[in-house]
C-alpha cells in the first residue's frame, strides 16, 4: 500500500464536481469545479464556460440557457454560452431558482450573517469595522430578478431569514424562522408567498427542507426531519392549507415534480442511497432504487438534476472502488455510469470496504462501514472515527470526507477503519434518528464501543491498538468516550463539542440545537445545567485521566459552530488533570480545514500521534 501522508497528498487534487445541472434535453451537463463553470458531454469532453466570473452554482433555464451565479454576481449565458444578462446583489449569493415565465429568484444572504457548520461555521464576509449586530439586522433574504433588468424586486418576508425556496407562477415557497442565526433552522415555518402576503402553512419543531411548488399550483411538498434535512415527505394544499405526510417513504433528501401526479425523490438508505417515483396523491411508491455509493449534491446531501421528459437524472456520484465523477441514471433505474474521467488516476488509491452489522445498545442492530479489509494474519490496529451531526451518517464512498479525508489514508497506513452511524444517524429512519435525542454521549456511545467490541471479537482489531477520532459532534463522541474508558491508546478531537453549557450561548445553533438534542434541557435553570454538565467531557476531567488516553485536539480559530473556546477549555481541563495533549489552533480556518496547508499539516498531526500513542 501507499503511504498514508502520501496518498493524502494525493487526495488532495481530487476534483470534486458540485452543483451538477442537467440541461433541460439531457444531453449535457454544467458543474462548477474549484469554482469554475464547466459544460460537459456525456462523450468525456468538458469546456470552461468563457469569461465567467468566479461561481459557486450553476442552473440551466427552461429555454436551455445557462445561469450562473456567486458572489454578489448572477448572470446568463446564450445557447452558445456567449455573455448575456448580468446583475448584482448586496450580499452573498446562496441558492437562484430559475422561475418558468422569465424571471429568476435569487437568495442572499446579508454582510455579516451566519454561516452553518456545513458551511464552516464562518460569518458571510462583511467590510464594517467595527462589526455591529442587532437581533434581525442580518438576514437570508429573497429577491427576484426579470431576466434583462438590472435591479432586484424583493420578495416581502418582513423579519424572515429564508433557509430554502423555490419559485413557481409569481409565487415563492420559503423555508423560514424569526431567528436569523442557524439556531433558527431548528425552529422553522414554511410559507407562502404571493401578491406580497404571506402566508404560513405549517410549523414544525422538526427541520423543514427542499420546498417544492407544483406545476398546477394546488400543492407543494416539502421534507421534514432532523438537522441536515433526511426525513419524511409533507404534502400541502395551497387550496385548503393542510398539511399532511404523503406516504411512507423516509430519509428523502432531495425531490421534484414531474407533473401535479408525480414526484420524484432521492435520500440515504442504510450506507448507500435511494431513489424513485412517487405518487403526489397519496405518497405510494411507485418505482424505487437503491444504489450502494454516495451521490454528491447541496449541504452534502443526496440530490438530482432531472431533464424536462423525466427520464434521466445526473449528479455527482462515487463508490468504494471509483472516486466522484458525473455520472446519469435513468430516473426510474438508478444504474448510475460515470460520464467524465476526472479522477480516473486516483482509482488506484481504492481499499477493501464492506458494510458491517453489529448488536449495539440495548441488542439494537447497528450497522457501519469497514475500511481496509479483513487482517490475513494477526488483527489489526483499528481506528474508529465517529461522523458529526449527530444526525448524519458514513455512507459508502471512495474516500470519506469528514474529518479531513483521513479514512483511506488511514487504511493505507495498515488499520482497520470503523466508520460506525449509531443510532442518531440518519439513513435508517426517523425512529433511529431521534433515538439519541435526550441520550447524547450515552446510548450512540454504547453503540460505537459495541462496534469495536464486535471488531475485536472477530479478530479483525487489536485490543491493545485502538484509536478513536471525529469531527464536530465526533469530536463530542471522541472527548466523551476518553472520559468512559481507558481502551484507547491515542485519540484525537477535531472541532469538537466539549461543554454543553457554554455552548448553549457561544455556538451559532445556540438555542436551537440544544432545546432538540438534550430534549429541552435549560441552562437557566439548575436541572437544566446539571443535565448539560453531566454529559460535557470538559467536567470530567479526572475521569479522563484514570483512562489516561492521549489526546489531540485540532480547531479553527474562525469556527462559531463550535467556537474555539471549546477547545480551549478542552485543553485547559485535560492538562490540569494531568492529560497527555496538545491543542493546534489553525488560522482563519472555520469548523473544518480548508487551506491545503492547514490540511496537510493536520493530516501530518494525526498520524504522527497514533504513531506515538502505539496505534499505528
Amino acid at each position: 500500500m501507499t503511504g498514508p501522508l502520501k496518498v493524502h497528498e494525493e487526495l488532495a487534487g481530487l476534483v470534486l464536481p458540485e452543483s451538477v445541472a442537467l440541461h433541460p434535453d439531457g444531453d449535457r451537463v454544467a458543474c462548477v469545479l474549484d469554482g469554475a463553470a464547466y459544460v460537459a458531454g456525456f462523450g468525456g469532453e468538458r469546456m470552461a464556460v468563457p469569461g465567467a466570473a468566479p461561481c459557486a452554482l450553476v442552473r440551466w433555464l427552461p429555454d436551455g440557457r445557462l445561469l450562473l451565479a456567486g458572489g454578489d454576481r448572477v448572470e446568463v449565458r446564450g445557447p452558445g454560452l456567449e455573455p448575456g444578462w448580468r446583475a448584482t446583489v448586496e450580499g452573498e449569493i446562496e441558492d437562484a431558482i430559475p422561475g418558468d415565465d422569465g424571471t429568476v429568484l435569487v437568495r442572499v444572504a446579508d454582510p455579516g450573517s451566519e454561516r452553518d457548520g456545513s458551511h464552516l461555521g464562518l460569518r458571510v464576509a462583511d467590510p464594517g469595522d467595527p462589526f455591529v449586530r442587532t437581533p434581525g439586522g442580518r438576514l437570508r433574504r429573497l429577491v427576484r430578478f426579470t431576466i434583462g433588468d438590472a435591479l432586484p424586486r424583493p420578495v416581502a418576508l418582513p423579519g424572515l431569514t429564508v433557509w430554502d425556496a423555490d419559485w413557481r407562477g409569481g409565487r415563492a415557497l420559503a423555508v423560514t424562522s424569526a431567528d436569523e442565526t442557524p439556531g433558527g433552522y431548528y425552529h422553522p415555518r414554511l410559507d407562502l408567498v404571493e401578491d406580497g402576503a404571506v402566508r404560513t402553512l405549517h410549523r414544525t419543531s422538526w427541520q423543514l427542507a427542499r420546498p417544492r411548488l407544483a406545476p398546477g399550483g394546488r400543492a407543494a411538498v416539502v421534507v421534514e426531519g432532523l438537522s441536515i434535512v433526511s426525513g419524511r415527505v409533507l404534502r400541502a394544499d395551497l387550496v385548503t392549507g393542510e398539511v399532511a405526510p404523503l406516504g411512507d417513504v423516509d430519509d428523502v433528501t432531495d425531490l421534484g415534480w414531474l407533473d401535479d401526479d408525480t414526484l420524484w425523490f432521492t435520500g440515504w438508505s442504510g450506507t448507500g442511497v435511494h431513489g424513485g417515483l412517487l405518487s403526489a396523491a397519496d405518497g405510494r411508491v411507485l418505482r424505487r432504487w437503491t444504489a450502494w455509493g454516495t451521490l454528491g449534491g447541496r449541504d452534502g446531501q443526496p440530490s438530482l438534476s432531472v431533464d424536462r421528459s423525466g427520464t434521466l437524472a445526473a449528479a455527482c456520484w462515487e463508490t468504494a472502488g471509483q472516486p466522484p465523477e458525473i455520472a446519469v441514471a435513468a430516473l426510474t433505474e438508478g444504474d448510475w455510469r460515470a460520464v467524465t474521467s476526472f479522477n480516473a488516476g486516483l482509482a488506484r488509491l481504492a481499499v477493501p470496504q464492506e458494510e458491517i452489522t453489529w448488536t449495539g445498545h440495548e441488542g439494537l442492530p447497528v450497522s457501519g462501514l469497514l475500511l481496509g479489509g479483513r487482517p490475513s494474519g494477526g488483527p489489526k490496529p483499528l481506528v474508529v472515527i465517529a461522523h458529526g451531526g449527530p444526525t448524519w451518517l458514513w455512507s459508502s464512498a471512495f474516500a470519506p470526507a469528514e474529518s479531513g479525508q483521513l479514512a483511506l489514508p488511514l487504511a493505507h497506513a495498515g488499520a482497520a477503519v470503523l466508520l460506525p452511524n449509531p443510532r442518531g444517524s440518519s439513513g435508517r429512519g426517523q425512529d433511529y434518528a431521534r433515538a439519541v435525542i435526550g441520550r447524547v454521549g450515552e446510548a450512540d456511545l454504547a453503540d460505537l464501543l459495541a462496534g469495536v467490541d464486535h471488531l475485536v471479537a472477530a479478530g479483525v482489531a487489536d485490543p491493545g491498538r485502538l484509536a478513536v477520532m471525529g469531527l464536530s459532534y465526533g469530536g463530542y463522541l471522541t472527548a466523551w468516550a476518553v472520559t468512559r474508558t481507558g481502551r484507547f491508546r491515542a485519540a484525537v478531537v477535531m472541532s469538537g463539542v466539549t461543554d454543553w453549557l457554554s455552548f448553549s450561548t457561544a455556538s451559532n445553533l445556540a438555542g436551537g440545537f440544544d432545546p432538540l438534542y438534550h430534549a429541552g434541557a435549560d441552562p437557566a435553570t439548575p436541572e437544566g445545567r446539571e443535565r448539560l454538565a453531566a454529559r460535557s467531557p470538559v467536567y470530567h476531567a479526572a475521569d479522563a485521566a484514570r483512562g489516561g488516553t492521549p489526546t489531540l485536539i485540532l480547531h479553527g480559530d474562525q469556527d462559531r459552530t463550535t467556537p474555539l473556546g471549546q477547545a480551549e477549555q478542552l485543553y485547559r481541563a485535560w492538562t490540569a488533570a494531568g492529560m497527555s495533549t496538545e491543542l493546534v489552533v489553525y488560522p482563519r480556518e472555520g469548523h473544518e480545514l480548508v487551506e491545503p496547508a492547514h490540511r496537510r499539516d493536520a493530516a501530518e498531526r494525526v498520524v504522527g500521534w497514533l504513531t506515538e500513542g502505539g496505534v499505528l
